[in-house]
């Protein structure tokens, strides 16, 4: 019986130890790109309910809760998006009759380059000199 203490014991402390290891990765934080997808999101979701692109950052408020990363990005000015522009609806998208052009993009894209957002919901990465000669969206 002593020696089943005994063993418990050193199981619970191995265990115990094990729990409070410094040697775990930090908890990952959302990338640039997740928050160009909840971009993405808000946009769709603003054009299906309105039928236009919104033209200021409070048309999309009352979609804040379902995309807080994309509208905190937003709000932040870490991502720009070209007010009126319209993302295309998933039925375009599905049919690839989505556009090419942009309507949203990281603040130092156009000076650095970075990510950008398509009408189509693509997420790609620019220069600088391709955002200038990339279309943008009206």
């Amino acid at each position: 019986m002593l020696r089943i203490n005994a063993l418990a014991v050193c199981l619970f402390a191995v265990c115990g130890c094990a729990g409070e290891s410094n040697d775990l990765p930090p908890p990952q934080q959302p990338g640039k790109e997740a928050a160009l997808t909840e971009v993405a999101g808000l946009l769709r979701t603003a054009v299906t309910e309105s039928g236009h692109g919104p033209q200021k950052l409070s048309d999309l408020a009352r979609f804040e809760h379902g995309y807080p990363l994309g509208y905190a990005a937003i709000k932040s000015g870490d991502v720009v998006v070209i007010w009126g522009a319209k993302a295309a609806p998933e039925g375009e998208v599905a049919a690839g009759r989505a556009g090419q052009n942009i309507i949203a993009y990281e603040k130092q894209t156009p000076t650095e380059g970075g990510l950008v957002l398509l009408e189509n919901g693509t997420i790609k990465r620019m220069t600088a000199e391709e955002f200038k000669a990339a279309p943008k969206a009206r």
